[in-house]
């Protein structure tokens, strides 16, 4: 979907420079994307050559007030988020207001759903995966009130983030609720032993970030006791990829990943 504001095409790479790299190449304006708008390329590639964040204003979340973490996790990601004070930053606890955020994710989820898979439920309804058959299916009996409704919600969401980047300049947080979980396991049912309520929740702290539209990227940061990597999402105001690739870097300065070695409980 051409005007689709929630999917990105993002950069996957095993260091922060080929990060800047891919997306030096894949970003920019083209009138095969009605949303893309002009970048300098360059940009990105500077952001990274010498990663200074000295004095930068940082906030820390474990949780964004949304979802219980996994404790392993929180522990692993609060110890990343301490060690930007080494790189000459300021960090506190603070988060966005998210009010309203799973009505949100619910109402637009279910309606991209409908619009990109619907046609395909007839004949495939049998083979599809039983959770984007439920999302599908809770995209039918929302009204145009709704639905406007809660275009009006994520606007008020994104003025509320944007209003508290006038403040922070970088928002960190776990990247998802768990650790890694089994291929053959759908999706995590609990965490810490609350129940989740859908699919979702899991990568909750991800999507929030994706509603608003502001530039993320995670980056590893450790690993539990039982030797599952952990990754930490770098959050930045709009339009701030440069600000989030310059953290990102400097912060791989410090802690290496190509150094980790997991260190596995007895």
């Amino acid at each position: 979907m051409g005007w689709d504001s929630l999917a990105v095409e993002g950069p996957m790479a095993r260091n922060v420079a080929d990060i800047a790299l891919m997306l030096s190449v894949i970003s920019g304006a083209d009138d095969r994307s009605p949303l893309s708008f002009p970048v300098d390329p360059r940009s990105f590639l500077a952001a990274i050559e010498k990663p200074e964040i000295r004095a930068l204003r940082i906030a820390w979340s474990p949780d964004l007030g949304l979802t219980p973490v996994d404790r392993d996790v929180q522990t692993v990601t609060a110890g990343a988020a301490k060690r930007f004070t080494e790189l000459g930053c300021s960090v506190e606890r603070a988060e966005p207001d998210f009010t309203s955020l799973r009505e949100i994710i619910h109402v637009t989820r279910a309606l991209g759903m409908v619009s990109l898979h619907a046609d395909q439920l007839e004949k495939w309804r049998d083979q599809m995966n039983p959770d984007l058959v439920w999302n599908i299916e809770q995209g039918f009996p929302l009204s145009a009130q709704q639905v406007g409704e809660v275009e009006k919600k994520r606007t008020m969401l994104y003025h509320r983030v944007r209003q508290f980047f006038e403040k922070y300049d970088l928002l960190l947080t776990p990247t998802v609720a768990v650790p890694p979980f089994p291929v053959e396991i759908p999706y995590p049912r609990e965490i810490n032993g609350r129940p989740m309520a859908n699919y979702t929740d899991w990568f909750i702290l991800t999507y929030a970030i994706s509603v608003t539209g502001m530039p993320a990227i995670s980056v590893p940061c450790g690993f539990t006791p039982e030797g599952l990597p952990v990754g930490l999402q770098i959050v930045a105001r709009r339009l701030g990829e440069t600000m989030v690739l310059r953290a990102a870097a400097a912060f791989e300065t410090l802690a290496p990943w190509k150094d980790y070695r997991p260190t596995l409980a007895a």
